[in-house]
């Protein structure tokens, strides 16, 4: 990732991108156990409390080890390619036997039951976290929307529209990393971007418009997730 240096408001530092509470620590966003070794440098962090920072462990946890069985297709650990997941899973016995009971083999068909609640909470904390890091802004509010699908169930029209750029109707924090990061296309209409904080595992894109504030998340090219405010 490219490094920028904000030049936001200071004050807008001083509450937890997560909950709004006064910030003891700051947190990676994404987590590291989403990401691959050697870690890219400058992965966004942003300020955060301690008691979100543990809150949300768990459930990246579970999040991480999830993915990585069903891109698998498998909780056999000898047949799972991320070696940080396989350590995880070999000190965590009741996370292993919880993804063991949930991975169904039926009629010929596999597939895993997941956690809904726990999935929809890591994406949360990644989006308040993305929207913080480049606008520079907490969002308070729970969102409107929020949705998450392999990337291979979506249509190539809906594809094309996920990843597409999209037109900034307005525009962000003054001094924010998304202001000093803009790009502008021909006759400087200004559009948001991708940006990739390692390459093939996690990208995301952060959209202010009139209203409404967007965050695309694609992780190892397979869970496209999307969260709107």
């Amino acid at each position: 990732m490219r490094q920028i240096k904000t030049f936001s408001d200071s004050r807008l530092d001083t509450q937890c991108a997560y909950c709004g509470e006064y910030p003891d620590t700051r947190d990676h966003v994404p987590s590291k156990i989403i990401l691959e070794k050697p870690f890219p440098e400058n992965i966004p962090v942003v300020p955060n409390c301690l008691k979100c920072n543990n809150g949300f462990s768990l459930d990246e946890e579970y999040f991480a080890c999830l993915i990585e069985c069903i891109i698998s297709g498998t909780t056999d650990l000898d047949k799972l390619s991320r070696e940080s997941i396989v350590k995880i899973l070999k000190r965590k016995d009741k996370l292993k036997a919880r993804l063991d009971s949930a991975f169904i083999n039926k009629d010929g068909e596999s597939y895993f039951k997941i956690e809904s609640e726990r999935i929809e909470n890591v994406i949360l904390k990644l989006a308040y976290g993305h929207a913080k890091f480049e606008n520079s802004e907490t969002q308070f509010d729970k969102p409107e929307h929020i949705a998450f699908v392999p990337i291979e169930t979506l249509t190539e029209e809906e594809q094309s529209s996920f990843f597409a750029v999209t037109e900034l109707q307005k525009i962000p924090e003054i001094g924010s990393r998304a202001m000093q990061n803009l790009y502008l296309i021909q006759d400087g209409i200004p559009v948001d971007n991708w940006i990739i904080v390692q390459d093939g595992i996690y990208q995301y894109a952060v959209t202010p418009t009139i209203g409404n504030l967007k965050v695309r998340i694609l992780i190892w090219n397979y869970l496209a997730c999307e969260v709107m405010w």
